[in-house]
């Protein structure tokens, strides 16, 4: 089959790559021996939208994850099941393991303390976004 117009390629180019990023989105996937740690398991399920230190990425609209309030329950909960408003955007992992999920949790945790105690970060953005939460919690 050859593509002669400018259109017919575009729309060829057009079709395959939203058919690489619904392929690039499932990643809900778990056999992967070679992945040991939660920075592994962080890396391969999660640092393509909140990117490798969990500050986000604004362009895909995902949120800093590192301003998370939720303790370590509360994220398993979280990436096994979702929001349970239905106001998350985030692809649920149901087939994840507790403990592969347990610890992401941990590394998340980890990655917000190295974050927000190095002073070289200017984080006045995430902790303005974590006091707006938890006001609206609160009320």
């Amino acid at each position: 089959m050859i593509f002669n117009s400018f259109s017919q390629k575009l729309s060829l180019f057009l079709l395959l790559s939203a058919f690489l990023l619904l392929i690039a989105c499932d990643k809900d996937q778990h056999n992967h021996p070679n992945l040991l740690t939660g920075k592994d398991f962080f890396n391969s399920h999660c640092a393509g939208c909140h990117n490798n230190d969990g500050t986000g990425l604004f362009l895909k609209g995902a949120p800093a994850n590192i301003s998370t309030n939720k303790n370590i329950s509360e994220l398993i909960r979280y990436i096994k099941e979702g929001d349970q408003h239905g106001h998350s955007k985030m692809p649920v992992f149901k087939t994840m393991s507790d403990k592969e999920a347990n610890k992401i949790a941990h590394y998340l945790l980890v990655l917000k303390s190295d974050y927000f105690n190095n002073p070289e970060n200017n984080h006045s953005f995430l902790l303005k976004r974590r006091n707006q939460k938890k006001q609206t919690a609160h009320q």
